[in-house]
Order: C-alpha cells, then structure tokens, then sequence
C-alpha cells in the first residue's frame, strides 16, 4: 500500500517526484531527441530541484525568526537566489550552449509535480 500524501510530506513528495520525473524525461530526451536535448533537461530540472530546496531552506528560516527581521531576511535572500539562478540560466545557455528547449523543459518539472498533486489531492479528497 502506498504511502498517504499529507500537508506534513507533500514537500517530500514533491522532490521526490520530481526527480523521478527529471529522470523519466532526460532519459525520454535522449532516446527520442538527442544527447544536447537530453542534457538541457538535466540541467534545468537540477536547477530547479535545488531552487526548491533553497527555496524552502530559506522559508524555514525565516519562520524562526522575528517577524521585522523575517521580512528582510527572506526579501534578500530571494533576491539573491533569484539574481543567482539567473546568472546560472544565462551561462548556460551562452556558454555552455545547453539547448534552450531543453533546458525550459527541465526548469517546468516541479511545475509538472505540483499541477499533478493538485489534481491528485482534488480527486482523492472528492471535492
């Protein structure tokens, strides 16, 4: 029997799918398109994977702390996550010539995991 997905693992579920999922489609990529296509997919669903990690790293902390420091806290450390993922697509894509289609495939794949949990949560809680 599977394991039920609750507020208190959803997050789990979430990466975990969507590594899976990064897998499914870099593999997929390769077969059907090429090493490049493949490779973009790769890259962009790391990014993306260690976005989210970031992401919620941050939101921890920031709900520990007061709430007029928390603010502040958050703000700068998403603008700086923001700035540094940038600099990242942009290298990327210049530098190392990582195929853009690709590479925005990968970056979709917790967007992926969220509509699909959503629509799982819908349907299972009937409403």
């Amino acid at each position: 029997m599977a394991a039920r997905i609750t507020e208190n693992n959803i997050f789990a579920v979430v990466t975990r799918g969507g590594w899976i999922l990064l897998g499914v489609l870099a593999g997929a990529g390769y077969l059907f398109r090429s090493a490049r296509f493949a490779t973009g997919i790769l890259a962009g669903g790391i990014l993306v994977l260690a976005n989210f990690y970031w992401l919620r790293s941050i939101l921890t902390r920031a709900l520990r702390l007061q709430p007029e420091k928390a603010t502040r806290y958050a703000h700068l450390r998403y603008l700086a996550r923001l700035i540094l993922i940038g600099i990242v697509i942009a290298v990327l894509i210049v530098r190392a010539h990582i195929d853009v289609m690709g590479l925005l495939v990968g970056l979709s794949i917790i967007v992926v995991m969220i509509t699909a949990l959503s629509f799982y949560m819908f349907a299972a809680k009937g409403e």
